[in-house]
């Protein structure tokens, strides 16, 4: 193995085992010994591969959005079904994902950093929102497409219509969280079909 590939992978292992705790505890909840700690490496050996714990969380935040919104972006991507279906199973699956794998406890890893960072590191902001904004213009293209087709109404601002949806699940997130319940999960699909994609 090459001392490039050895570092990546080294790098990708911290960065696997310390996202899940960043995720669920949050930045200030999260110390660099935990991280070390999960992936049963020395302290030392952080510093090697991130140059502070901000920079490991900018990192896993990459590898976060990677893991978690490949197959939801897979979904959008597939030309064999109508860009209007396409819309309908892609937040489907999220909310499944939210439901069936996260247990309504964990939400979204972005939203929860950004809810918890925003005002106090404008890095961690940006890789927030940059992510998000990828989200909403890749939601945005095939909501176009439906309209061109004519499965969305003319007259409907698509691209508001999907930064709404997209703000709206934040707060649907966080009271799940709170209720630990799919309650508002569900409320959410169910307006969004009813209203966007009837």
């Amino acid at each position: 193995m090459s001392k490039t590939l050895k570092h990546e992978t080294k790098a990708d292992h911290l960065l696997e085992k310390g996202m899940e705790i960043v995720w669920s505890k949050g930045y200030n909840g999260t110390s660099v010994n935990d991280i070390v700690k999960a992936a049963e490496v020395p302290k030392g050996s952080f510093y090697f591969y991130f140059d502070s714990k901000e920079d490991f969380v900018v990192k896993a935040l990459d590898k976060y959005f990677s893991s978690q919104f490949t197959p939801a972006l897979n979904i959008l991507q597939d030309k064999s079904v109508s860009p209007k279906q396409r819309l309908t199973n892609f937040y489907e699956y999220r909310i499944e994902v939210l439901k069936k794998e996260l247990e309504c406890k964990l939400g979204c890893m972005g939203c929860n950093l950004s809810n918890e960072m925003a005002e106090h590191n404008d890095n961690i902001r940006e890789a927030v929102l940059l992510k998000n904004n990828f989200v909403k213009g890749e939601i945005t293209k095939v909501a176009l497409e439906a309209q061109e087709q004519g499965e969305i109404e003319a007259s409907m601002d698509v691209v508001s219509m999907v930064e709404f949806i997209e703000d709206a699940g934040k707060g649907a997130m966080t009271t799940m969280k709170e209720m630990q319940s799919a309650s508002p999960i569900d409320n959410l699909l169910k307006m969004t079909k009813k209203v966007f994609l009837k």
